[in-house]
């Protein structure tokens, strides 16, 4: 085994001690270095710092201070450091942060970058000289105020482009638009006024662009609608003044509602309107709903004078036009109520949908109704319809047997023996110019209560009627029918209407109906002679003669005895028996019996 001898042991030692010396020498010598270089370090700090290159002088004091060998200067090293450092160190954060947010497109935090920004400039700036000499140089180190008027400017520049180009399709993107414009500092519009004069200026430029579209297109007046209330909603939403939109959408509308009025197209007219009035929230005093009003006040005065002239129809389509504008329900009632009193036969029609009546007749207020109908359907049905109020029409129906030819229909009440409603009716006759028929209406039942033909038939009183020439009794004379028993018209008597005379009385009944009879003596002038005197004139030596005329019917022949009827009306020249001329009276016969 090896062995250490007591020599090798103290040589050792020896050696040991030596190293320990040589490594403190080194230490020492580093020391001294270190802090040479520190002081050195130091001194370029403050000679930087002196001559106002604060931010080359923060760097030195910050190598400076690393130096630890000795603690000379310290104290001012960090007095200097606790000054220039933070502003250093907020500038560069800022900076880098701001970029960052730029490239993330995060407005909200570049915004928050912008406003620490601010605030330390403030904070700087107003501090002390060396602060202030600090914040500038690092600001132009940076370049954090060109970045932030570049970062700024870019997003100004493009929400501004996308007003222009109507690019927004959506209120939600107007309103990213509005707010990243309004999140823009001010000094990159030059100053707080100058901001919100560009920013509500291009928003109106953009709003009144996509609205004088619609208008130049004469969009459906619903889009407009629609669009202004979305606009009207949005300016309020940027505090934006809206009137400019007012005066264009009054202007607008107040022309298409009238264009619609003029072209009497009120249905158009009541929905545009109605859509209008959506706005009025919006518009306040515009004109267009004071122009609505007076409009809807208008047409509807219009169509009440349409009622009131009975032009129903008329006036039914403008109240069904303004529906959507006017509860018009209860006026079309109405309006239906009075045409149906003025034009039952409407309702009869909708009573029975599958008959056709060709004749009817009306009547107002009597027998207990605001207004009756008589009708005549053309498979021979009669009619009696009663309207009174809004109640239903009460209908009384009959049969018209024969199916004539109707050429009149009236009511007459001098038929009947009651106030009841009397159907008058005047048809075609086979055998003589005319048929007579009537049917009372009593108690809901319809009876008929007169059928005669005749050539001519008067009431010549109530119940009272005078036929010319009827079937049956009373042929070729004026017959009286009055009503039975049973209230049915039937022949009474022969009406005599003429003055029966001698014939050698005629010249005292001129213009008036007689009855005579004549002997015929000669054919002249498209008649007969009848001598009326005779007296022999000594004087003369020839016979003096009277004469009438009779006229009217070609079948009068001489030497015979006439009963005539008829009327001495005239007078007419003749040649008598000694070829002279002498004026006779002419009586026109009626009838010869």
């Amino acid at each position: 085994m090896f062995k250490l001898t007591v020599y090798k042991k103290v040589n050792m030692s020896r050696n040991f001690f030596l190293l320990i010396l040589v490594f403190l020498l080194v230490l020492v010598g580093g020391k001294i270095i270190m802090a040479h270089e520190k002081i050195t370090t130091y001194k370029e700090a403050m000679q930087l710092y002196n001559s106002g290159n604060l931010r080359a002088a923060e760097k030195k004091f910050r190598a400076a201070k690393l130096n630890v060998a000795v603690t000379d200067h310290n104290q001012d090293i960090n007095q200097k450091l606790s000054i220039l450092s933070p502003i250093r160190e907020v500038i560069d954060d800022l900076d880098e942060k701001a970029a960052g947010y730029y490239k993330q497109n995060d407005l909200d935090k570049l915004v928050d970058m912008y406003d620490r920004w601010q605030e330390s400039r403030k904070k700087w700036v107003s501090g002390t000289v060396i602060q202030k000499q600090m914040y500038e140089e690092m600001v132009a180190f940076t370049k954090l105020d060109h970045d932030m008027l570049g970062y700024f400017s870019e997003i100004k520049q493009t929400n501004l482009a996308k007003l222009q180009n109507y690019s927004p399709k959506s209120s939600a993107e107007e309103e990213e638009v509005f707010n990243s414009l309004n999140q823009v500092p001010a000094e990159y519009f030059g100053g707080d006024t100058k901001k919100t004069k560009e920013i509500q200026t291009s928003f109106r430029t953009y709003y009144s662009g996509k609205m004088n579209k619609l208008t130049a297109a004469n969009a459906p007046v619903v889009d407009i609608t629609v669009e202004g209330e979305r606009q009207f909603g949005m300016l309020a939403k940027f505090s934006i003044d809206s009137r400019w939109l007012t005066d264009t959408l009054d202007s607008h509308l107040v022309k298409v509602l009238s264009a619609a009025l003029t072209k009497k197209d009120y249905s158009t007219f009541a929905e545009q309107a109605n859509t209008v009035k959506r706005l009025s929230a919006s518009m306040g005093a515009a004109r267009v709903f004071p122009f609505i009003e007076k409009s809807k006040a208008d047409l509807l005065a219009n169509a009440n004078k349409l009622v009131a002239s009975n032009k129903f129809a008329d006036a039914i389509s403008i109240y069904e036009a303004l529906r959507p504008l006017e509860n018009t329900d209860q006026l079309l009632t109405n309006a239906n109520i009075a045409w149906d009193k003025y034009e039952p036969i409407r309702v009869l029609q909708r009573l029975y949908p599958g008959k056709e009546f060709p004749h009817f007749v009306n009547a107002k207020n009597k027998w207990g109704a605001d207004s009756v109908i008589a009708a005549i359907s053309k498979d021979g049905g009669i009619y009696l319809g009663k309207l009174k109020g809004e109640e239903a029409m009460v209908v009384t129906e009959g049969s018209l047997q024969g199916s004539p030819t109707i050429s009149k229909l009236t009511f007459q009440s001098n038929l009947g023996q009651s106030d009841y409603p009397v159907i008058y009716i005047e048809a075609k006759s086979s055998e003589r110019k005319h048929r007579y028929i009537a049917y009372e209406v009593r108690a809901n039942s319809m009876g008929k209560i007169l059928d005669v033909e005749a050539d001519n038939l008067t009431i010549e009183a109530k119940n009272v009627l005078l036929a010319y020439n009827p079937t049956g009794s009373g042929a070729g004379q004026l017959a009286y029918y009055e009503p039975g028993s049973d209230g049915d018209y039937q022949f009474t008597k022969i009406k005599v209407d003429y003055v029966d005379i001698s014939v050698q009385d005629i010249a005292q009944y001129y213009g008036k109906k007689v009855r005579f009879t004549a002997y015929t003596t000669v054919n002249q002038n498209g008649g007969a002679l009848v001598t009326l005197s005779e007296t022999y004139n000594y004087s003369t030596n020839r016979w003096d003669k009277t004469y009438l005329l009779l006229m009217g019917q070609s079948t009068l022949m001489i030497y015979r005895d006439y009963t005539v009827i008829g009327m001495f009306t005239s007078y007419a020249n003749i040649t008598d028996d000694y070829g002279e001329q002498i004026r006779v009276p002419v009586f026109q016969i009626e009838k010869i019996e």
